[in-house]
């Protein structure tokens, strides 16, 4: 009996040692749940707006964003957000933990639409996140009174200067208003505006027209494909492109990636002056020389992969790297968008792409975006078809329009009277 009461003291501290044990693991787990919890919440959000002058590192560095996770969080939004269209009021928006650590990080361009990234397992998750939005059609129509011009007739309307000159550069090419616009001449604009939270966040110019004695009629439809299609821009109503002269695209889809001038590298991560404009692809997308011309260089490089170079009428030179194939040899007389080669990934990059490069006639590198590209001259075969389609659609909706602003406008002028 002695003996069991030595024992019990030692079972009762071995079951309280247990209990305390369980207790302890308990908590234990608990806390590092918590934790985990803990860490992926957001202890602080910066947010900030692109400004005048500045560039996304930048604005970027001024939320708390070093260049260290810059580099990171641009390569994973490359083939969604195109960097090089950046606006004046862009929003950004970073998302730090309690060890003020960045695991969030959007970007937008309009209060509806947001590319929104996520750190989960030490590697970035995207998702686009857009809000539900109205597109209202809108028709202005008037005459030029005098001493009046069509860009200030047009900001009196409530257009943005920049929308205003956009709709008079879409027959610039048709009209010389500088020398031949007269009072009393008649315009005509209509656009599309997407509406969200009671403002107007984006328009589409479907429609604009000129009419004067000097000037004579032209019109102008705006044609749109899917998924940035090089062919969406102005045309005539007999498909004839509405640009007065400039270059093809190399690509029927346009997302630029990487534009030109100083960028950090995304191989190395160093800083360095980029040479051209880099589209994104998929491997096997056809790449087309944008002008005829003779090429004088078809290899393979280490940095640029596969490389084709063509010498064009007037000295220039484009240039296109990186590509999968190359369908030309050096020496060979090319076309206007002749298919040259494919998109690829040979050389030094990270994925798929078209690097292209252009020379001035002087020999000097130069942002091939500054010269003006067409996808093509005129519209033929089911494109032209397809334009047919929508000028059709945009006459009913503008006559539709026009019928509605009659009906408004007759009730308040039989007030009037």
């Amino acid at each position: 009996m002695k003996s069991i009461l030595l024992l019990l003291p030692l079972v009762i501290t071995s079951c309280y040692d247990s209990e305390d044990n369980k207790l302890a693991l308990k908590k234990l787990e608990a806390m590092r749940s918590y934790q985990g919890q803990y860490e992926n919440t957001y202890r602080d959000i910066k947010s900030g707006k692109i400004k005048y002058g500045q560039g996304l590192y930048q604005a970027m560095n001024e939320i708390g964003v070093g260049n260290d996770k810059s580099l990171g969080i641009i390569n994973a939004l490359r083939d969604e957000v195109e960097f090089s269209k950046l606006q004046v009021g862009d929003e950004l928006t970073a998302s730090f933990n309690h060890q003020n650590v960045l695991v969030g990080f959007s970007f937008s361009q309009n209060p509806a639409q947001k590319h929104v990234l996520k750190l989960e397992n030490h590697e970035w998750i995207y998702q686009f996140v857009e809000e539900e939005t109205i597109w209202r059609p809108r028709l202005i129509e008037g005459k030029l009174g005098a001493g009046s011009i069509l860009q200030a007739d047009l900001k009196s309307e409530g257009l943005s200067s920049a929308l205003a000159g956009n709709i008079i550069d879409i027959l610039l090419c048709k009209i010389n208003f500088r020398y031949d616009a007269r009072e009393g001449d008649i315009y005509k604009v209509f656009l599309n505006e997407r509406w969200y939270d009671g403002k107007v966040i984006e328009r589409k110019i479907l429609y604009t027209s000129y009419d004067g004695p000097r000037t004579g009629h032209h019109e102008a439809f705006f044609y749109e494909e899917e998924d940035k299609s090089t062919f969406t821009a102005h045309y005539t109503a007999d498909g004839e492109a509405l640009i007065r002269s400039g270059l093809r695209y190399p690509v029927n889809r346009l997302h630029i990636r990487s534009s030109y001038g100083k960028r950090v590298h995304p191989v190395t991560g160093r800083v360095a002056m980029h040479r051209g404009v880099d589209f994104r692809g998929r491997i096997g997308t056809p790449v087309y020389a944008v002008a005829n011309g003779r090429v004088i260089e078809s290899t393979r490089t280490k940095l640029g992969g596969n490389k084709i170079a063509i010498r064009h009428a007037d000295n220039s030179v484009s240039y296109y790297l990186h590509l999968n194939k190359r369908f030309v040899k050096k020496g060979a007389i090319v076309k206007s968008h002749q298919q040259i080669g494919q998109v690829g990934k040979t050389g030094r990059v990270t994925g798929p792409h078209l690097h292209f490069g252009f020379k001035n006639s002087k020999g000097r590198w130069m942002n091939p975006m500054h010269k003006r590209m067409i996808a093509t001259p005129k519209l033929k075969g089911d494109k032209f078809i397809a334009l047919q389609e929508q000028i059709k659609y945009t006459k009913k909706l503008m006559q539709d329009t026009h019928n509605r602003l009659s009906e408004v406008r007759a009730p308040a002028q039989k007030n009037r009277i």
